[in-house]
């Protein structure tokens, strides 16, 4: 009885010594900042703008669109200050104008042509994308708060899914329209992102044009401003 009273003790001054030194470890990693992995889901709420459009055309200032991807961050560093991140995401791009996305006359290249209100008195044309995001982030470290600054730059691919047109013409009807093969199959272009928290202000530029090579009468490219939420 004696023998296990001892060794029943020897275990439980080893579990505290073993429970002071995991204690002791973690919070030495809480107090330098080190946490292995950051920003792992972030939502993108974007106003979106079409720039080189003819000048006959009128894009609404109220474009919108909404992304949200899915990072694995990979610390460069001990503390986590640097780091680089890749993953998968899907992004909606909403743009409104008063035009039809049409071949013109004669051609086969397709331009965003002005329709009188009895046609469109109101529409948008939707891009949707699976987009591949990498970039490099640079922190601060933790605050009193535990928070940091935050600057991320890089860019993303995406692959188009679907692209459709909604009309209401002047009588109120809706339509729908979903064949646009002039439209980029293919987008890609830098991005930036810079916040506190998991409050960021992001941007991202299309490099590629809206319609494919040679098959568009405008070089017209879009880009994205918006605030990004990062829960975890």
């Amino acid at each position: 009885m004696k023998q296990i009273l001892s060794l029943l003790t020897l275990i439980l001054l080893v579990g505290n010594l073993i429970g002071q030194t995991d204690s002791t470890k973690v919070k030495s990693l809480k107090d330098y900042g080190k946490k292995p992995h950051l920003d792992m889901l972030l939502v993108d709420l974007n106003w979106d703008r079409l720039i080189g459009l003819d000048n006959a055309v009128s894009q609404k200032w109220y474009g919108r669109g909404l992304a949200v991807s899915l990072m694995y961050d990979y610390p460069l560093t001990q503390d986590a200050r640097v780091s680089f991140a890749i993953g998968g995401g899907f992004a909606t791009h909403s743009y409104y104008t008063d035009a039809l996305v049409k071949k013109v006359n004669g051609t086969d290249v397709a331009a965003f042509q002005r329709q009188p209100s009895t046609v469109k008195e109101k529409g948008k044309i939707s891009l949707n994308y699976v987009d591949v995001p990498l970039e490099f982030r640079f922190r601060t470290l933790e605050d009193s708060r535990e928070h940091r600054w935050k600057l991320a730059v890089g860019g993303r691919v995406g692959y188009l899914i679907n692209a459709h047109e909604t009309t209401i013409d002047g009588q109120g009807f809706k339509s729908k329209l979903y064949h646009y093969p002039h439209v980029s199959k293919f987008r890609f272009g830098p991005s930036v992102r810079f916040g506190y928290g998991a409050i960021m202000l992001t941007g991202f530029y299309s490099v590629s044009t809206f319609f494919q090579t040679g098959k568009g009468l405008n070089d017209i490219n879009a880009f994205s401003l918006g605030l990004t939420i990062s829960p975890f």
